[in-house]
């Protein structure tokens, strides 16, 4: 605790608080003389709202019930039986035939994917015409107008 004699404590201890002025009292006063806001009020705000949550809660319900009978479903397994193993094609690289040498093995899925590898390196000779139009240059100069 401070000392008794310190001069700030002395002067906020002589502070008091002004005193009320009439016109202020007045203005209490009157405010004090009016109604409070009628408890009716309050009550229709309340059952207006409680009755706009149970119009939403109630069309949610009916909405959400559908228009057709529920069929239940059920889930039905199915077991593909496994291919064999000298008819499937694994001369394309397709995702069938390396999921399968997967299945096989690593090994297998390696062997494949070296032997396709192979195969695409290999060079074929082959002519590819690529083209900007689906048509042919006869067309495209008839659809303009040239001879």
């Amino acid at each position: 605790m401070n000392e008794a004699d310190d001069p700030l404590e002395a002067e906020l201890a002589a502070l008091r608080p002004h005193e009320v002025s009439p016109g202020l009292q007045r203005r209490v006063a009157e405010r004090l003389a009016q109604a409070p806001p009628s408890r009716a009020r309050w009550l229709w705000g309340s059952a207006l709202a409680g009755g706009l949550a149970a119009a939403c809660l109630v069309a949610a319900i009916l909405l959400g019930r559908g228009t057709g009978p529920v069929v239940p479903t059920r889930r039905t397994t199915v077991e593909v039986p496994p291919a064999p193993r000298g008819a499937s094609d694994d001369s394309l690289p397709t995702l069938q035939v390396y999921q399968r040498a997967l299945a096989w093995s690593p090994e297998a899925l390696d062997a494949l994917l070296d032997k396709h590898a192979v195969r695409a390196s290999s060079p074929e000779p082959r002519e590819a015409r690529l083209c900007a139009f689906l048509q042919s240059d006869a067309a495209i100069h008839a659809l303009l107008g040239e001879p």
